[in-house]
């Protein structure tokens, strides 16, 4: 799976906030983002999650120390977290919109399609929304 990318500038943010939180962590670059990236890509783990579950895992004072941080560590917190907040999302019946995807919100604000995208053309058929006008693209 080939991330895009938001998922590897995502990844190289986490990757940065780790590199200030822990000294003998290793010096992010690139290449590193974009296995990171993969890594988080396969959860589906959205930015807001990552990084909370840095916090979460450099305030853990459980953690091993002594161990490197690698990214099952944080893809632990980061589904853990998100699981809490679909939970609550449930329970209250309103979703926490800053840890939606830009696609997801446009699905969300758009008038035009159901919550999961899809558009009735008439006829039985029904068609993806093109939301490219609403997450900033052409037409």
């Amino acid at each position: 799976m080939t991330p895009t990318r938001s998922e590897i500038e995502t990844a190289g943010l986490v990757l940065a906030k780790i590199a200030t939180a822990d000294q003998w962590a290793a010096k992010p670059d690139a290449a590193m983002a974009i296995t990171w990236a993969e890594c988080f890509a396969v959860h589906g783990l959205q930015r807001p999650d990552l990084m909370q579950a840095v916090v979460e895992l450099y305030a853990d004072t459980t953690r091993d120390k002594a161990n490197r941080t690698i990214p099952a560590d944080v893809i632990r917190h980061a589904r853990r977290i998100r699981q809490a907040r679909m939970e609550r999302e449930k329970a209250t019946g309103q979703i926490e919109r800053a840890a939606l995807s830009p696609d997801r919100q446009a699905i969300l604000d758009c008038p035009l399609c159901d919550e999961l995208g899809w558009i009735d053309a008439g006829d039985g058929a029904v068609v993806r929304c093109d939301h490219s006008r609403q997450i900033g693209g052409a037409a």
